[in-house]
């Protein structure tokens, strides 16, 4: 998944809550970031905590991410 960040001054912020998740996150520019979910037993599973992940973000930093 790519995802775009309105504040870029928080890509390093975002690739340690993602990496530190179990995601595999790495910097597609200076706005953008590619993130694959953690790989885990039950189908879909990864993709489900992805999306609560990034739910958790917008909470804690409004408005600071969009899907690319």
């Amino acid at each position: 998944m790519d995802i775009r960040l309105s504040d870029p001054s928080l890509a390093d912020d975002l690739l340690e809550y993602l990496r530190a998740k179990g995601c595999v996150a790495e910097p597609t520019g200076a706005d953008a970031i590619h993130v694959e979910p953690p790989v885990l037993p039950v189908e879909n599973a990864g993709r489900l905590e992805l999306d609560l992940y990034l739910r958790v973000w917008d909470v804690l930093h409004p408005g600071t991410i969009q899907p690319a």
